[in-house]
């Protein structure tokens, strides 16, 4: 076998009904040259329904039955995602709240703090968690 592979390009072309003609036009094109390559032998299909070069190992294409550009009746009756899936969709939601630290009553607030910096080390000499320290330091100071 060769390595002229069949392509198929469409970046070239827009959204009007003569691209999308020309679109179906390309693939028909390329499902008869991949087809041809198939019944050649030579070549086998992949667990994601690559075609392979038996020799090389090279990817030669999809499978043409499943890899196809959508057609505008098609596009026009799908349906989102949550609508099509609503089960599914819940279990995804449930499963990303799930995620992540527990929500805490009274979180702590971010705040900006101007410090000397002799003391700024002081506390930092202290390892990881000087934060906290300085936390508890302020905490037990009662102001």
């Amino acid at each position: 076998m060769g390595k002229n592979w069949p392509s198929f390009v469409t970046k070239d072309l827009g959204t009007s009904e003569a691209d999308e003609a020309e679109v179906l036009r390309r693939r028909e094109v390329y499902n008869r040259e991949m087809r041809a390559i198939i019944a050649a032998g030579g070549v086998h299909q992949d667990n994601d329904g690559w075609w392979v070069d038996d020799t090389t190992g090279e990817l030669i294409g999809p499978d043409p039955e499943i890899e196809r550009p959508r057609i505008e009746v098609e596009l026009k009756r799908a349906r989102p995602f949550r609508e099509a899936h609503p089960d599914f969709a819940a279990s995804i939601d449930r499963a990303r709240k799930a995620r992540g630290r527990p929500r805490v009553e009274a979180p702590k607030e971010a705040v900006t703090l101007r410090l000397d910096p002799e003391m700024l080390k002081r506390f930092k000499v202290a390892g990881k968690n000087w934060r906290t320290k300085m936390a508890e330091i302020l905490d037990h100071a009662k102001l």
